[in-house]
C-alpha cells in the first residue's frame, strides 16, 4: 500500500478554507479548488518510491500486472478511473465531456495541428471519455441535465426578448435538433441582449407567480453576480437545479451539461481531463466541439444514497471504468468490514480515523480523516476497522 500526495489544482472557484479544513492543515490563503488522486498524466499523485517520490502513473506503469491485475490491464492498460476532492466555493463552468469517439477524433485533430496541450485554446487533452460521479460529503449544489422541454418553453416564454427565437426554434423544431438550435441560440447571444435577459430574470425572480419560474430567474441572478455579464448564466435556464444532502451521490453520463455551484464533495470519473464549456469561465469556449459533445437527448436527473442503516454501500454506475464504496467499519458488529470489489484501488478516509489492512501480505496502514492511499490489485482484498468512513474507487 502505499499514501497518496495529491496533485493541488488552484482554480479561482476553489474555497480558500474547505480543502484545507478536510486536510487537516494550514490554509495558504490561496484558492485550494480541487485534489487528485489518481495517475492521470497531466496531475499524477505522488508516493514514496525507492528513489523518493515518483508519480503514481509511472508506478502503475512500471508493473501494470501486479498494480492493474490482468483484468484491469487487459481492459484498459492504465488505472482507468481518477478521483478528485473538490472544493468550490463559486460555480464551476457549464461543461460537457465528449464521448470516447469524440475525445480521441479532436485530440488527435489538435495534435495534427501542433497546439500544446497547456495551450489556452487547446479543447482535447486526451483520448478518453469522462463519465463522472460525484459524492456529497457537505451539503452540495450543482445544474445537471436539460430540464422538461415544455419547462424550457415556458422559462423562455416568460423572459422572451432576446430569447424569443430560441423559443420559436424549440417550438418548431421538432426532437433533438430543436433542443440544439435553441442552445446554440443561447449560446451565441450578443452582451447587449445577455443584460436584457439579466434584467428581466432578476424582475421575475421576485415578482412572478409560479415558483419555478422564479426560482430558475433566481438562479440566473445568482450565477450574473459571481460571473457578470456570462452567457452561462442564460444558459442555466435551461439545466435543473440540483441538491445533494450529504451522503447521496449524482452521475453524469458523457454528454450531459452540468455545473457543480458550491459545497464539499468527492468525484470519481473516468481517467480523463477533456472539458468543453457552456459559459461561466474565463477559459476557451469551442462552440462547435460543445454542440457535437452535448446529449440533446438526456433530461433530468439521478440522485442515489445508500440503504438507511448500511455499513457498506458500493454506488455502481452503468460504465466500467470505476465505482465506488462508502463503508462505516466502526458500525458493524465487529467494529470491523471487509471492502468489496478487487483490482487497483484508491481509499479516501472521510472522517474519523480507520486501519487498513490487506490480505495477502497482513500490511496495515492507520488512515486519518484527508488521507488516501493507493492499494494495487496484488495486495488482494481489503479490510477496514475503526470508526471512520471510508470510501474505495476500484474497477467493478
Amino acid at each position: 500500500m502505499h499514501l497518496l500526495t495529491g496533485a493541488r489544482r488552484s482554480y479561482d472557484w476553489g474555497s480558500t478554507t474547505s480543502m484545507p479544513e478536510f486536510l487537516g492543515t494550514d490554509p495558504d490563503g490561496k484558492p485550494f479548488a480541487e485534489l487528485w488522486l489518481g495517475a492521470h498524466p497531466t496531475g499524477p499523485s505522488t508516493i514514496i518510491g525507492p528513489t523518493g517520490n515518483e508519480g503514481l502513473d509511472e508506478w502503475v506503469a512500471r508493473d501494470r500486472l501486479g498494480n492493474l491485475g490482468q483484468r484491469v490491464d487487459a481492459a484498459f492498460g492504465r488505472l482507468p478511473y481518477l478521483v478528485k476532492l473538490l472544493a468550490p466555493a463559486k460555480p464551476l463552468s457549464i461543461q460537457v465531456h465528449p464521448t470516447r469517439g469524440l475525445a480521441a477524433k479532436g485530440f488527435l485533430e489538435e495534435e495534427r495541428q501542433g497546439i500544446p496541450l497547456d495551450a489556452p485554446h487547446r479543447t482535447f487533452k486526451d483520448m478518453n471519455n469522462k463519465p463522472e460521479m460525484v459524492y456529497a460529503i457537505s451539503n452540495f449544489d450543482g445544474l445537471a441535465g436539460f430540464r422538461p422541454r415544455q419547462e424550457i418553453a415556458r422559462l423562455l416564454e416568460e423572459i422572451a426578448g432576446p430569447l424569443e427565437p430560441a423559443r420559436a426554434r424549440l417550438s418548431t423544431t421538432p426532437g433533438e435538433h430543436g433542443m440544439r438550435l435553441m442552445l446554440e441560440i443561447l449560446v451565441g447571444l450578443p452582451p447587449e441582449d445577455i443584460q436584457t435577459v439579466l434584467e428581466i430574470a432578476a424582475s421575475l425572480a421576485l415578482l412572478h407567480p409560479h415558483p419555478v419560474v422564479r426560482a430558475a430567474c433566481a438562479t440566473v441572478g445568482e450565477l450574473a453576480n459571481a460571473y457578470p455579464g456570462d452567457v452561462g448564466a442564460v444558459v442555466s435556464l435551461v439545466l435543473n437545479r440540483v441538491h445533494l444532502a450529504p451522503g447521496e451521490s449524482m452521475f453524469l453520463a458523457d454528454g450531459v451539461p452540468h455545473a457543480y455551484l458550491g459545497g464539499f464533495g468527492l468525484e470519481v470519473m473516468a481517467n480523463s481531463d477533456n472539458v468543453l464549456r457552456l459559459g461561466l469561465t474565463s477559459k476557451h469556449i469551442d462552440i462547435e466541439a460543445m454542440l457535437g459533445a452535448v446529449d440533446f437527448s438526456s433530461s433530468g436527473f439521478d440522485v442515489t444514497s445508500a440503504p438507511k442503516g448500511a455499513t457498506t454501500h458500493t454506488f455502481r454506475p452503468p460504465v466500467p471504468d470505476f465505482a465506488l464504496s462508502i463503508a462505516h467499519p466502526g458500525k458493524t458488529d465487529e467494529g470491523r468490514t471487509t471492502l468489496p470489489g478487487d483490482g487497483p484501488r484508491v481509499l479516501v478516509c472521510l472522517d474519523g480515523n480507520v486501519t487498513v489492512e490487506t490480505r495477502s501480505s497482513a500490511d496495515t496502514c492507520a488512515l486519518t480523516k484527508g488521507q488516501s492511499l493507493f492499494v494495487p490489485a496484488a495486495e488482494g482484498g481489503i479490510r477496514v476497522e475503526g470508526p471512520g468512513t471510508i470510501a474505495q474507487a476500484f474497477v467493478p
